[in-house]
């Protein structure tokens, strides 16, 4: 395993990771891509394409602020899973950037898809934190990878406001997805 982190817009492979992101997420739960791109060039946000010897393996898209980093959406290509590639990225992010939350849409009873996914991070270094929100309707659970960090409101709606620094995408991310967090049961 060679992997490679490569800046989507210095990529070959837009056209996969496209493919990848519109694959992995369901369509609530995602931001317009023209969005993600936009904001990925602001010198805080990282979207990478994941690459093993050339071979197209996945995405990730992080925000970075506050001496924290979000990890908004990371997806290895389904035809790349059960690889270890998802467990050696987290362990590569979590080596460079330390502190990192994540919010997963929350495991319900049944739902395996969601318990696996849970479970898949908590194998990999995220924590659970007892924080959940409600965001456009879907309830999300927060992951971080230090056991004990506080997760505030302020922190969540960072990672919304951190996104751009335009005027104009603040708003439209606004419209997008709710960022007046509520911490549910």
């Amino acid at each position: 395993m060679n992997l490679e982190y490569v800046d989507y817009f210095k990529s070959n492979n837009k056209d996969d990771i496209k493919r990848i992101y519109i694959e992995s997420f369901p369509k609530s739960e995602r931001f317009p891509f023209w969005m993600l791109k936009n904001c990925a060039k602001e010198e805080n946000v990282v979207f990478d394409v994941i690459l093993d010897n050339d071979k197209v393996i996945g995405m990730e898209y992080l925000i970075n602020y506050d001496n924290i980093t979000y990890l908004m959406y990371f997806a290895i290509d389904e035809k790349q899973r059960n690889k270890g590639y998802g467990s050696k990225v987290l362990k590569d992010l979590i080596e460079k950037y330390k502190t990192i939350i994540l919010s997963i849409e929350r495991p319900r009873k049944n739902l395996e898809n969601s318990k696996n996914r849970k479970n898949f991070y908590l194998r990999n270094g995220f924590n659970e934190t007892n924080k959940f929100i409600l965001d456009s309707r879907v309830e999300y659970e927060i992951l971080c990878t230090k056991k004990d960090y506080n997760i505030t409101k302020e922190i969540l709606q960072n990672r919304y406001n951190r996104m751009s620094n335009s005027t104009i995408m603040k708003y439209l991310i606004r419209k997008t997805f709710d960022n007046n967090i509520n911490f549910i049961k």
